[in-house]
């Protein structure tokens, strides 16, 4: 059988040279052809976990046997590539630009004396601490009274630089907290996902973006009227992963938590975020559908499950229909703003 895979370690090129068939334009990835007899060599000299075969079905590499996953890749080998390449393109654009804003920045700031801060005109912040920066949009409350905060972080499709795509796939869940006088912080991560990165610098990526989204909302608290006892987090897809990151890493500092068809880990079991008991306290809505082959649903069964265990204060909306899109229809229908607005922290 003839597997492919996309990897972007180039240290490993002189071992794994003759497999490659496609490079990107950056020189980043490259698309591995390879065949049974390869599968060990190429976990010897490679951190590849994932593959695909001829027909797109997907395979998870255990013990140096690749053990279809039960799903299958809905593009062909090339259109696979070509998809990675492209986003690789785009991520080392946005990567230059980032680099520009950290070492223009003497300290993590955002731009002071922002006066009445016009609904949801764009802004960046760097974050020294967290080597990070990213743009965002706000939307201050109205009146000189505090208000909730609530934090919204966006899909995989959403991630760039632009400080576009999230504004715009806000936009549903916008109209519903219209009805709620709150402060609305839309940030824009440009945390790599889907190119081959390895699962240590998916977390490595991922817990700096959402340390460095509470210390924004930390600066806006000390800025505006923001009430710090109701400060709500919400996400679909990556931004549900966003979502229970930061749950995970900041449980008294959320008054709630909303994560849709999103995940707690890439990984399932073995996850060295093992601590359940530090965020049993904390209100948790997980969504999900069971046939979403996007964003398979094992996340968010095992982590609900574990909570549970411990006599968790998790809401679970799991459904068995719409796959990945279940979100749109998730926002429509439940009353999840209602929710979160009940909740307060002590």
């Amino acid at each position: 059988m003839r597997y492919y895979c996309v990897i972007n370690k180039e240290a490993y090129m002189k071992a794994i040279n003759r497999f490659i068939v496609r490079q990107s334009e950056t020189g980043n990835i490259f698309l591995l052809s390879f065949e049974d007899s390869d599968l060990e060599y190429i976990e010897k000299n490679s951190e590849v976990i994932k593959f695909i075969d001829g027909s797109t079905k997907i395979y998870n590499l255990e013990n140096g046997k690749a053990v279809y996953s039960g799903h299958k890749l809905k593009l062909s080998p090339n259109r696979w590539f070509g998809k990675m390449a492209k986003t690789d393109t785009a991520i080392h654009k946005e990567n230059d630009i980032v680099k520009k804003h950290i070492e223009k920045a003497s300290a993590t700031s955002i731009k002071k004396n922002m006066g009445s801060f016009p609904a949801y005109k764009s802004y960046w912040v760097t974050d020294r601490e967290n080597a990070t920066a990213f743009p965002f949009r706000f939307k201050k409350a109205k009146g000189s009274e505090k208000q909730p905060l609530v934090i919204f972080f966006s899909g995989a499709d959403a991630l760039g630089t632009d400080n576009i795509k999230p504004y715009f796939e806000c936009l549903p869940m916008r109209l519903k907290l219209k009805k709620h006088n709150c402060n609305i912080l839309i940030p824009q991560s440009n945390t790599k996902t889907n190119n081959g990165s390895s699962y240590q610098s998916w977390n490595d990526g991922l817990n700096r973006y959402v340390r460095s989204v509470k210390r924004l909302a930390e600066m806006l608290i000390a800025e505006y009227q923001i009430d710090e006892s109701r400060i709500y987090i919400f996400g679909t897809s990556f931004g549900g992963f966003c979502t229970w990151r930061s749950a995970y890493l900041f449980p008294d500092f959320y008054a709630a938590a909303l994560t849709v068809v999103g995940g707690f880990d890439t990984k399932v079991k073995n996850s060295e975020y093992a601590d359940f008991e530090r965020m049993k306290r904390l209100p948790l809505w997980a969504a999900h559908s069971a046939d979403d082959t996007n964003v398979t649903i094992d996340r968010d069964d095992y982590a609900v499950e574990k909570l549970r265990a411990l006599s968790g204060n998790i809401k679970y909306t799991r459904w068995d229909k719409y796959g990945h899109a279940m979100a749109y229809r998730f926002y429509r229908k439940e009353k999840w703003c209602e929710w979160l607005f009940k909740q307060k922290r002590e």
